[in-house]
């Protein structure tokens, strides 16, 4: 039987939905804009890794050389007039999907630290390939000269722009991965998972249905990647190197990595904390360093691993949980 796509919405998501279209509307300010533009572009990255990791059970660390190919290759091509940005975008999915089919068949072999430090130990030859390859990427100075990203006529310039173009992306990933889960894909994912010799006795092809989300979130990352190149219209290889990597991580301890709304939570938390950090606890202790962030969100995790194991998320749902029992025995002895 086949799995159908839905597009029920439940009332927190309907009110999310509707806040993200309206913000720009009600707040005429475009730091918030920016900062939300940015948090839709790390949020399609989070989304993928948090799928990965949270429901495959696939410690890869590869993303950010995926967002990075992303970047690099419409950037390339489109600065040097090969092609034009849109179909760059998508020449550029097709590429790193092939190029993470062929790892995910080798790497995906390994399992739980092994395969952390065989994706960790590609994110480094590709950062270091970006650097040395200057005739190419522009090198350690980055890569400059891309054209502004048009659909038909219409040039995507300002910040209100790519807000609009980054949600859609993303909430569209949201919608795509929250299917996938409850799909036949979604439960076999689970499976293997909690088992790969149980999936594999009952008939569950482990190797294929690893390959499939692998790529799957490679070419999710490689379209946030493109998004971004195309914003900042300027690419450089430490965009995607070890701090990116540091930042997702965090993005989906924090919003919790079991879950999949975790992800964007994670990514909203921390991009919004950083700048709280940077805008006023700089100027109320001045004498702090510079990668002050850094410590803060160290013991954050710390925290949230002894006191909140399940992330922001599941302490969330325990509220929840907590607010309609205390609601229900208020009922209860009313009555």
């Amino acid at each position: 039987m086949k799995n159908k796509y839905k597009f029920k919405l439940n009332f927190f998501q309907l009110i999310f939905i509707t806040v993200i279209i309206v913000l720009p509307t009600i707040i005429k300010s475009n730091y918030i804009v920016s900062v939300m533009l940015l948090v839709a572009i790390y949020g399609i990255l989070s989304i993928g890794m948090g799928l990965l990791q949270g429901q495959a059970g696939l410690f890869s660390l590869a993303h950010p050389t995926w967002f990075g190919l992303g970047a690099y290759i419409p950037g390339i091509l489109s600065a040097r007039g090969i092609i034009s940005p849109l179909p760059g975008i998508f020449v550029a999915a097709a590429i790193v999907a092939f190029i993470a089919f062929i790892v995910g068949i080798s790497v995906l072999r390994l399992r739980g630290p092994y395969l952390a430090c065989a994706t960790f130990a590609i994110i480094l030859i590709a950062q270091v390939a970006a650097a040395q390859l200057t005739d190419l990427t522009g090198g350690p100075e980055g890569l400059v000269g891309i054209p502004a990203l048009s659909l038909g006529k219409f040039v995507f310039k300002t910040d209100l722009h790519f807000y609009y173009l980054s949600w859609a992306f993303c909430l569209g990933c949201y919608w795509f991965c929250s299917n996938l889960i409850n799909s036949r894909i979604g439960r076999a994912m689970r499976a293997f998972h909690n088992s790969e010799i149980a999936s594999q006795s009952i008939g569950i092809n482990v190797a294929k249905y690893k390959i499939q989300i692998f790529v799957l979130t490679a070419v999710m990352a490689s379209f946030s990647g493109s998004i971004f190149c195309f914003y900042l219209r300027f690419v450089v290889p430490d965009s995607f190197g070890f701090p990116l990597l540091i930042e997702l991580l965090m993005m989906i301890i924090i919003g919790g990595l079991g879950y999949l709304r975790g992800s964007l939570i994670g990514t909203f938390a921390v991009f919004w904390l950083i700048e709280l950090i940077h805008g006023y606890l700089g100027k109320i202790f001045p004498f702090m360093p510079n990668d002050v962030d850094a410590i803060f969100f160290g013991i954050m995790i710390i925290i949230i691993l002894i006191f909140m194991p399940r992330g922001l998320t599941g302490g969330i749902d325990q509220l929840i949980n907590l607010t309609r029992r205390f609601y229900g025995r208020l009922r209860g002895s009313a009555t």
